[in-house]
């Protein structure tokens, strides 16, 4: 993706309600400090990069911005939010990115650190659900595609009643929004 050089702003400080569609990472590195800000909801997927409160460039979509040292930031994202922000310092050690606080991923790592029992419940609960949806939904799925194009003929072996295939589909929303808090990411599962 191309980079382009940032208009010099300061970083805008992350407000109580800004955690619906904005994060901001960031982390201390051979003497300054390095922040990502994305916003969820931009459509061209710009991320904002700045060094010590200043934006220094911009990139599109999946990023890897290069820093004076040979390391880079490398920050990708999901469906749900982002699915890796991480600095990789030139002999290839991985940093992941510290939330910014009144981001929701901040509040996700502060319920891990505080009551760890209870994250790991909600993170073995997400993996199951969105586990059981892909078994429940793509059956369903290719049936009705089937159905539609005519390109091929497949009769699904589950069939569930509307209201709850759209309350496995919230809860496959939300699962997938938990494990995108923790910057946890599957191929097959987000």
């Amino acid at each position: 993706m191309k980079e382009f050089p940032g208009d010099g702003s300061a970083l805008r400080p992350v407000k109580r309600w800004h955690f619906i569609w904005r994060t901001v990472m960031g982390i201390e590195h051979a003497g300054h400090q390095w922040d990502i800000d994305v916003d969820f909801f931009d459509w061209d997927e710009k991320v904002y990069l700045y060094q010590d409160g200043l934006q220094v460039r911009v990139r599109r979509g999946t990023s890897a911005f290069d820093l004076p040292d040979s390391s880079f930031l490398e920050v990708a994202w999901s469906t749900y939010g982002l699915r890796r922000a991480h600095l990789v310092t030139a002999d290839g050690s991985q940093h992941q990115l510290t939330p910014a606080r009144g981001t929701a991923e901040h509040w996700r790592a502060e319920l891990a650190q505080n009551h760890p029992q209870l994250s790991w419940w909600m993170g073995i609960a997400s993996w199951g659900v969105l586990a059981i949806a892909l078994a429940l939904e793509v059956p369903q799925a290719l049936a009705t595609i089937a159905e539609f194009t005519q390109w091929y003929e497949f009769t699904s072996f589950i069939t569930l009643p509307t209201w709850l295939n759209s309350l496995i589909t919230v809860a496959g929303v939300l699962a997938g929004l938990e494990r995108a808090l923790r910057l946890r990411y599957h191929w097959l599962l987000d």
